[in-house]
Parts: structure tokens; C-alpha cells; sequence
């Protein structure tokens, strides 16, 4: 060998393998809905591989960085979870139809050898399943952690979440939690492969797909059960008592005198727990008066409701295990191999020793309609109640009437098509809230009430 001879291996020319799906890019796949397409392969020499290997597959990754340097240095130390949720493969090698650059097609036959500058098409087909074919016990700090499901469960949707909202990922840069989907065809053939230092690596090619699961839950309409939040709330007004001059020098003494009448109610939004992508819910906010002091003779007549704001709110948590043999430098390459960034999937956690969680919470504006409504308020029947004494007792015989009024209000609003539905995966769980600040005039004051609903199910939008 010469003085400055090299033990690398030189890159063979490589064929071009590529994959062509059936359906559009934009195609959304279901449970049970079946993948179809063809593995396109066009030798520049004469090959004869062993192996055409085609895979429908689900995985979800994580990659969280954090600075670690001082000074003038900058190091880093990476978080990776690597976690296959399923993954089933065909050999399509032996199943080719030829066909000539003229486009002549000739009949499937078994090939040992592919010439160079022809055009061989293999066919594959694959059935999307509805959960994962795997389990990651051990491979977290916290197995029993109710956020995540680390065993068996049914299949997330597609899902990118980065730090900064970037619309996509190439998987250089981190800070990402995603739920991936695609089909993966591998050539195996000796001689033939992507140089990586002294290893021939099999020449690899993938094409994301998208994937949602089936919804079970129906869309809301106006008689969902719905979580009520009440609250109790005062009005301090001589206009209770008939007092037809307003302004600010009233609203003041109002405020500091004892004897200014009361009137006391109640305003309840109700709120849905669950929710469709791209669908509309509704919602209730209702007025009942409860009770009012002596001298509040003058009950207003009507109540308005302003929908100040409405919001849905979306919880992204995930979790990674630190990658020990990650290297301190931005990219985290593996000490062992550089030319690899992701942990082995079967990677135990005390290997680890180290986990970092990260919960975000963002919002989605929506809009309400009706926006304000005004209403008048209705009374009911009357309702009695035995009058106290100052020490307390009740006395016998003495009945006290009380009418209580009321008036309630429906609003509709719509979930944005493109929300992803929520789920609990090993390693990546989404949620949702729906968050209302309703404005309340009534008597010639304003109150507020700010209201969350619980931690709710979106589902997805109808196939």
C-alpha cells in the first residue's frame, strides 16, 4: 500500500430505489384501511441482492437538548426515546415485474439478477393495524406514570410537536416530539450500500404517510351531558331599589354604604369533556337570581351575555431518557458510532439513570356565536322556606316566599380541522381544555366569570 493509501471504502455506485404509494400525500390512513404501492428499483450495474424488504411502520421519537456549558465553552447534553409502536415487513424481491425502458411489461417471474438501465416494480400491500405490536416496561424512570401507557394501546395519530412551532422536522435539529408513520423498503445486496466509515450500510428509503385513529366519540350536540361550574355572585345597586340616578358619585356612596341593596345570583357556564376535531360544541351559560335584601324591590329585567373570550387549550407532555453515549456537541452523535443519533429501542432505563419530562401548554383562539346575547329574565314558581330567628331557630308557622328568576343562553363554536386528536402514548400524551370568559351585565354592572372545563377526549374528524 502507498504512503498515503486509505483502508475506507470507496462508495459503489448506488441504484435508485424509491417508492411509490398508490394514494395521494395527503391520503389520512384509519385502522384496518390497506397501504398499497410499489417499490421502483433501477440498477446503474448489474446487482443480484438478496433481499427487497418492505415495512409499514409506527414509531415515536424525542430528541430535548439542553446547554450545559460555562464559560467559553458550550456543551450539551441530549434526551432521546426511541420507541418502535409497530412495524410488519415483507420480502417483495422474489414477487418483480420487469419492465423495459420502452415500457414493455413482461410477465412477474423469480430474478436472481437485475441488469443495469432497466426498471424492475415490485408491488406490496400492507393492512394498517389499530394498536401497537410492542411494550415499553422498564424503559422509563416511572412504569405506572397514569400520563403515558406503556403497554398495549391503540395506535396515536400522526403528531409533530417542536419548541418552536416549526411546521416540520428533518430530524437535525432538536427539541422534538413526534408520532411517525410510513413505509420503509431496504435493499440487501452485497457489495451494494451507503459507505459509512468501514461499514457497507443497506441502502434505505422511506415515505411518510399519515394516520389517524378511528373516533369513537360522536360530535357534541345541544343535549351532551355537560360539567357545570356555577359561582355566586353580588349585585350592589340603589337601582335595586328603584333609584333611577346613575353615575359615579352613586356607584361610590353605593359601594360604601351599608344600607345599599343586594341582590345575590348565580352564573353557571356548562362546558362539554368531550370534543371532534373539526366539529362544532355547545355550550350553556344560565343567570338564577337566589336571593336579595329587604330593600331590593326593583329585580332588573334582563341580563346580557358577552362570550369575552374563548379558548382551546392544548397540553403536549413527553419524556426522554438522557443518551449516555451521546457526544457534547449540538448534533449528539453517538461516541460509539458517529454516524448514529438514536438509542437502541430496546434500551433499558438504567442505562440511563436520568429522564427529563416536559409539559407545554399553548391556545387556539375560537370563536362563539352568538358573541352577546340579551336576555329577559323569567320567574318561576315560588318557593317558601321557614323564617329564622337572629338566634337562629326556626319558627314554626312563619313562611318566608321567595321568587327566584332566570334565563339561559346556548353558544355554538367549531374545533379547527386541523386539531390533532388527543391520545396517551409510551413516551408522548395530548390533551385538551376549552377555557370561556363570560361577561355578565346585569343592573348596570359588569362581572366576569373565567371557566375551564376538565381535562377532555378530541376525537377525530369523521373518515
Amino acid at each position: 500500500m502507498g504512503l498515503f493509501s486509505s483502508n475506507k471504502l470507496r462508495q459503489p455506485p448506488l441504484p435508485d430505489l424509491a417508492i411509490q404509494l398508490d394514494d395521494t400525500a395527503d391520503r389520512v390512513y384509519r385502522p384496518d384501511d390497506i397501504v398499497r404501492g410499489h417499490v421502483v428499483l433501477t440498477p446503474v450495474a448489474s446487482i443480484e441482492p438478496e433481499a427487497l424488504k418492505v415495512s409499514l411502520f409506527g414509531q415515536s421519537l424525542i430528541w430535548y437538548r439542553r446547554d450545559v456549558g460555562s464559560g467559553n465553552t458550550t456543551d450539551y447534553h441530549h434526551w432521546r426515546d426511541n420507541a418502535p409502536l409497530f412495524e410488519v415487513a415483507q420480502d417483495v424481491l422474489h414477487a418483480a415485474t420487469t419492465k423495459t425502458n420502452e415500457d414493455k411489461k413482461k410477465e412477474p417471474q423469480a430474478m436472481s439478477k437485475f441488469e443495469a438501465g432497466q426498471i424492475y416494480t415490485f408491488p406490496f400491500q400492507f393492512t394498517f393495524p389499530a394498536g401497537t405490536g410492542t411494550t415499553r416496561y422498564g424503559q422509563y424512570e416511572n412504569d405506572s406514570d397514569q400520563k403515558y401507557d406503556i403497554g398495549p394501546h391503540d395506535l396515536p395519530p400522526s403528531f409533530l410537536f417542536t419548541r418552536f412551532n416549526r411546521p416540520t422536522d428533518d430530524g437535525t435539529d432538536a427539541d422534538f416530539a413526534k408520532i411517525e408513520y410510513g413505509v420503509r423498503a431496504t435493499l440487501i445486496c452485497p457489495g451494494i450500500g451507503v459507505v459509512q466509515g468501514k461499514s457497507l450500510i443497506d441502502l434505505t428509503t422511506t415515505s411518510i404517510i399519515l394516520f389517524q385513529p378511528t373516533s369513537p366519540i360522536p360530535p357534541p350536540g345541544p343535549y351532551t351531558t355537560l360539567n357545570r361550574y356555577p359561582k355566586t355572585l353580588t349585585l350592589r345597586s340603589s337601582l335595586l331599589a328603584g333609584n333611577t340616578q346613575t353615575g359615579i358619585r352613586q356607584s361610590i356612596r353605593d359601594r360604601l354604604s351599608s344600607s345599599t341593596p343586594t341582590l345575590d345570583f348565580e352564573v353557571a357556564v356548562e362546558l362539554p369533556e368531550h370534543f371532534t376535531s373539526g366539529s362544532e360544541f355547545h355550550f350553556r351559560a344560565s343567570f338564577t337570581t337566589l336571593s336579595q335584601s329587604p330593600n331590593a324591590l326593583h329585580i332588573p329585567p334582563s341580563v346580557t351575555f358577552n362570550i369575552l373570550k374563548l379558548d382551546l387549550l392544548d397540553f403536549t407532555f413527553f419524556r426522554a431518557p438522557r443518551d449516555r453515549d451521546a457526544g457534547s456537541g449540538r448534533s449528539g452523535l453517538h461516541r460509539s458510532n458517529r454516524y448514529e443519533s438514536w438509542p437502541p429501542p430496546d434500551q433499558l432505563y438504567v442505562v440511563a439513570k436520568n429522564e427529563h419530562e416536559d409539559f407545554t401548554e399553548r391556545k387556539t383562539s375560537l370563536n362563539a356565536l352568538p358573541e352577546s346575547a340579551t336576555l329577559e329574565l323569567i320567574a318561576g314558581l315560588p318557593e317558601y322556606s321557614v323564617i329564622a330567628s337572629s338566634s337562629g331557630e326556626k319558627h314554626s308557622g312563619a313562611m318566608e316566599e321567595q321568587v327566584k328568576s332566570t334565563c339561559e343562553q346556548w353558544f355554538t363554536a367549531r374545533i379547527p380541522g386541523v386539531t390533532v386528536p388527543s391520545f396517551r402514548s409510551f413516551a408522548i400524551t395530548r390533551a385538551y381544555k376549552v377555557r370561556v370568559k363570560l361577561g355578565v351585565e346585569v343592573g348596570g354592572k359588569k362581572f366576569e366569570r373565567e371557566v375551564e372545563s376538565a381535562v377532555g377526549r378530541m376525537g377525530s374528524p369523521q373518515a
